[in-house]
């Protein structure tokens, strides 16, 4: 069995998701070892929007769990920007199993996210360059991977001796990341490692993991599944990709709503979220379909990430009450994982891969709702794109 940690909830769906691509039974489970028997357990953590001891605490707990009740590979999922406590989250699994060496490979060669010298490239830019400079949690403000992992775990990392640039074979200890820019070297890379080896990176590398282990030998295709046109879809990211599809979803038939300004004050009182959902519940009912996102323009006040995330997650709580919606789309991982927390959706069952990275998944006791979420940097598959216009 292959146990996968990861450090948002978008990231462990994007594991799931290339499971299923090869037809192997995977489990999901949110800050949680699932018990069902599998390939693949998947575990999702919101560690990335923690604070770095809690990021550390949290890991520490989940591995003292895997590695006690089971024999298993374990492969820690780290977003391919390297945004997050990477290290951090290395260290308290390392603290709990002394594997000897770490093999990270976050790049994902086709879709322009390459490691060149050591140096971390968007296309032909460094990643300094690019909008993942301006990332308001975890700012790319250098492009060498060791200093944008070392800066990004400042206290709780115990990690010190570092390799990149070319590797042929893994240093007897220490971490290592290669460098990586086709998919015949992300191949190269899963075979660098052996059973002494704790293996970290992005989906694309972990797909590679799985040929390498045997697990999958035969791509299977799967049966598309209908998708209902009653739908809600929550658009909480402020990626660039994601803002675009938001913005051009101009069709009648899927109104799109945007918070009222009395909700993107500091203060707000609850009698707004409750009126403000009552309003989107009319909408719904009409339409059958809606569009919330927060705003247009950009919101900043003092912990507005937060707030602004935890007034999304009631507001959704609200409508799933009152309203009958089948569909429910949520692009963001902060915000995917704010709104299940308050839902007290704690186990998926992943039934379909859309497209990399969008997984449509059931409810555990909750038959008659789908979910259906992306990281907030990825683009809706064109299937989708067409329903909610």
């Amino acid at each position: 069995m292959i146990t996968v940690i990861a450090d948002d909830i978008t990231g462990a769906a994007e594991i799931a998701g290339v499971c299923l691509r090869y037809g192997l039974k995977v489990t999901f489970g949110i800050d949680s070892v699932p018990e069902a028997k599998c390939d693949v357990c998947v575990i999702s953590t919101d560690s990335r929007s923690a604070t770095e001891l809690e990021a550390y605490r949290t890991h520490y707990g989940l591995a003292k769990t895997i590695f006690r009740d089971t024999e298993t590979v374990v492969f820690k999922k780290c977003d391919s920007a390297l945004r997050g406590y990477v290290l951090t989250e290395l260290s308290a699994i390392l603290d709990v199993k002394k594997f000897t060496k770490v093999l990270l490979q976050a790049a994902n060669p086709l879709s322009g996210r390459c490691i060149r010298d050591g140096i971390y490239m968007v296309g032909n830019e460094k990643i300094e360059n690019t909008a993942f400079a301006r990332d308001p949690d975890f700012p790319a403000d250098v492009s060498e991977v060791q200093k944008l992992l070392v800066c990004r775990s400042p206290r709780y990392n115990h990690i010190t001796e570092f390799h990149t640039g070319y590797i042929s074979a893994l240093p007897a200890t220490g971490l290592t990341i290669p460098d990586c820019s086709s998919v015949e070297e992300l191949s190269n890379c899963a075979n660098l490692s052996d059973v002494d080896t704790l293996l970290c990176g992005s989906a694309a590398f972990f797909e590679q993991v799985l040929l390498k282990t045997g697990k999958t030998l035969e791509a299977t295709i799967q049966p598309a599944s209908i998708i209902s046109s009653d739908f809600l879809l929550v658009s909480g990211s402020t990626q660039s990709a994601s803002r675009c599809a938001v913005d051009g979803q101009s069709g009648n038939n899927c109104p799109i709503v945007s918070f009222p300004e009395s909700l993107l004050q500091v203060k707000s009182g609850k009698g707004d979220i409750e009126t403000f959902a009552e309003e989107l519940s009319k909408i719904w009912a009409i339409n059958k379909r809606l569009n919330l996102t927060i705003s247009e323009n950009k919101i900043s006040f003092p912990g507005s990430s937060t707030i602004l995330k935890q007034r999304m997650a009631l507001i959704v709580k609200q409508l799933v009450q009152k309203c009958e919606i089948k569909e429910l789309f949520i692009e963001g991982g902060a915000t995917t994982c704010s709104i299940l927390d308050l839902l007290n959706w704690k186990t998926l069952i992943p039934v379909e891969e859309l497209s990399p990275g969008v997984v449509r998944m059931e409810i555990e006791g909750l038959p008659d709702i789908h979910l259906t979420i992306k990281p907030g940097s990825y683009s809706w598959p064109e299937s989708l794109t067409a329903l909610f216009s």
